[in-house]
């Protein structure tokens, strides 16, 4: 049974929904992405849909997940489709026969779906809205960031783990499948993302997932891993060197540290996301590195591992306290190498910082 505090914290979210229902003048949304159906409700199921109206909150799934979402889903009212499909249940009900207008999650709902709406519902009008939950969702609550700090610490701890069996001849997959393994064995549910372990020339590649190259002396390795616990992802990144690094390896390191602790200081709400982005982009500019510098400096994190806010020179998105962020400046020059570092940070008055590994350059 769900406790007291994860029943306000429903409600507070459902209130933050009708606020929106009023702001877009709609008269209910459907919700069909499956994060921001378990964000909402807590449902870990592959299928379901949500419907929130003025006064009501309706979660549809079907007849597998009928005990599970018995446990998992409390404050809505639930419905079980055996034998037909989802949106035959809504017609079947009559949810949708009192209203004109109702929100649909553009960005996530294929178009074979929305011709089965408008079908199925001809006197409908399904307005498309953009980030709707995602933009609730963007400012956690305290026990949505104290579920953050846990996947972090299980990251951190695997990481201090790994340090122990990277040397030349070990593969990059060898590496990503023991962090894999040890996510689960500390408590995870599963990796955040495919864990990337990039060495030698294909540190250069910002995604880097990992193959069976083998590591040598000499060499960076880029290592871009996360997990999941209770919903809720950790994203860290670090870099380190097979043994003493080259100087430029090192030049290249003290840029992307630098940067990213510009970027960090910049932090607070009230600041312009691309503002932010553009502390970093322009000091390692500053250094000459700036066309080998691609991809925006962060990303928002939580129910998924990318999410609002996008912290990027086109964002125009104002931080607010309880934006849990990534920070994470990066230097890819093909052929040599790169270097990125990447940390998770909660918005406030200024930046705190939830990661606690070293951001020193290691050597092994």
């Amino acid at each position: 049974i769900k406790s007291l505090n994860e029943m306000s914290e429903l409600n507070l979210k459902l209130e933050k929904v009708r606020e929106k229902l009023d702001q877009l003048k709609i008269e209910a949304i459907l919700i069909t992405h499956l994060p921001n159906i378990r964000y909402l409700t807590g449902f870990t199921g592959s299928s379901a849909i949500c419907i929130i109206t003025k006064n009501e909150a309706f979660f549809i799934t079907d007849f597998r997940y009928k005990e599970q979402s018995k446990e998992q889903v409390k404050g809505f009212k639930r419905f079980i489709a055996t034998g037909k499909t989802l949106l035959d249940l809504i017609q079947e009900k009559n949810i949708f026969d009192k209203f004109k207008k109702i929100g649909v999650e553009s960005q996530h709902i294929p178009l074979s779906f929305v011709l089965e709406l408008k079908k199925k519902f001809r006197d409908v009008k399904f307005i498309p809205t953009k980030n709707f939950i995602e933009e609730i969702s963007a400012v956690k609550t305290h026990s949505e960031v104290e579920k953050i700090k846990f996947a972090i610490k299980i990251s951190e701890k695997v990481f201090e783990e790994i340090l122990n069996i990277i040397k030349p001849g070990i593969s990059e997959l060898e590496i990503a499948s023991e962090i894999t393994y040890l996510h689960r064995k500390f408590g995870a549910e599963k990796d955040a993302f495919d864990i990337i372990v990039a060495s030698g020339w294909r540190s250069a590649l910002p995604h880097g997932v990992a193959t069976d190259k083998k590591l040598k002396k000499g060499e960076l390795v880029v290592i871009d891993f996360g997990c999941v616990y209770d919903g809720y992802h950790s994203d860290i990144t670090r870099t380190i060197s097979i043994g003493k690094a080259k100087p430029e390896a090192r030049k290249i390191y003290q840029i992307v540290l630098d940067a990213q602790a510009k970027a960090i200081e910049k932090v607070g709400k009230g600041v312009k996301a691309n503002e932010l982005d553009s502390v970093a982009r322009n000091y390692i500019k500053q250094k000459g590195y700036g066309k080998f510098f691609g991809h925006s400096l962060g990303h928002g994190i939580g129910i998924e591992i990318h999410t609002l806010p996008r912290i990027a020179p086109k964002s125009n998105y104002i931080l607010q306290a309880g934006n849990v962020i990534t920070i994470e400046p990066g230097i890819y020059i093909p052929g040599f190498g790169g270097v990125r570092i990447e940390d998770d940070i909660l918005v406030d008055s200024n930046a705190s910082i939830l990661t606690s590994l070293p951001r020193n350059l290691i050597e092994v």
